[in-house]
């Protein structure tokens, strides 16, 4: 049975809206499949079956509106009538690419000629969640289609590339426990950006450390991927306030204090999960026991 991930977009949130480099990971912990029966007790699945039919009917609906035609929606309509629907596991308002992996589901099902060529793949899924969900990149859907790590260069070009297996350090998910809405957040960055003084502190120093951070975690390079990290962090914390809840500032500047771990944002922030970066996890894994954790990597 296929599956289709949530999507992590592990370095580049907010510099990727300018242009910078970013790296965006495929995380099978939270995944959707199709089903036509109750799912297993052991699946902890966060939508219910009802819901997920009327919106994937919504959804077959919204997509007739195609500039091509992508999708065999007559068959996706006929198997809802007989009881499809999708399951997943994903919390809903984290930041995971739920839209995402449900694009990539109906793609990999309904799909009349599905591409393999990497742009011209993402540009039909990003036309398959631009039509129901608003702007898309084509990023969400594509590494949860994939199923490997998508580098996005500050060109635009991509490329899907294999992690080396990490030797040291950890690279974990923090459960904020509060879900959150990513466009008043997203649309304070971009008007944040119109000011020259935010685009030379914040924007161009993030984007160089998101780059060296990219390049040091492909080349298996853990020490140089923390000093980049560090960067990030700092500047996420100077210029970034509100899409760092409350309740995590005061560890967030226990690491940068300490040097033993860094956090940053995971996606848009403001709420769902932040993403930690530490040398040694059993050191520092005291500082997130009133949350819930995730190892990453």
């Amino acid at each position: 049975m296929n599956s289709y991930p949530s999507k992590i977009l592990l370095l580049g949130e907010y510099t990727i809206i300018q242009s910078s480099a970013a790296l965006a990971i495929p995380y099978t912990h939270y995944k959707s499949y199709w089903s036509d029966h109750p799912l297993s007790d052991n699946f902890k699945n966060t939508i219910d079956p009802s819901f997920s039919k009327q919106s994937l009917q919504k959804i077959a609906i919204d997509l007739k509106s195609l500039d091509r035609p992508l999708l065999d929606l007559n068959q996706l309509v006929e198997d809802l009538k007989n009881g499809l629907w999708l399951g997943t596991n994903s919390p809903m308002g984290y930041g995971l690419g739920s839209s995402g992996a449900v694009c990539a589901a109906i793609y990999d099902r309904y799909g009349l000629q599905k591409e393999v060529n990497l742009s011209l793949l993402k540009q039909d899924l990003a036309l398959l969640e631009h039509s129901f969900h608003g702007k898309s990149s084509g990023i969400d859907p594509l590494v949860a289609y994939i199923n490997q790590p998508l580098w996005v260069h500050s060109d635009k070009s991509i490329q899907s590339i294999a992690l080396p297996q990490k030797k040291e350090g950890a690279i974990f998910l923090i459960d904020t426990q509060l879900p959150r809405t990513s466009t008043p957040l997203i649309n304070l960055f971009v008007a944040s950006c119109e000011q020259a003084e935010f685009n030379q502190s914040f924007v161009a120093p993030a984007s160089a450390a998101v780059d060296e951070s990219i390049h040091a975690l492909i080349e298996g390079n853990f020490k140089a991927l923390m000093q980049s990290i560090q960067v990030i962090s700092k500047l996420q914390l100077a210029y970034l306030p509100p899409m760092i809840p409350s309740i995590m500032r005061a560890v967030w500047q226990k690491g940068l204090d300490s040097d033993e771990f860094y956090l940053k944002i995971c996606g848009a922030g403001g709420g769902g999960f932040m993403l930690g970066f530490a040398y040694d996890w059993e050191k520092v894994k005291v500082h997130f026991d009133s949350f819930d954790t995730l190892q990453l990597l």
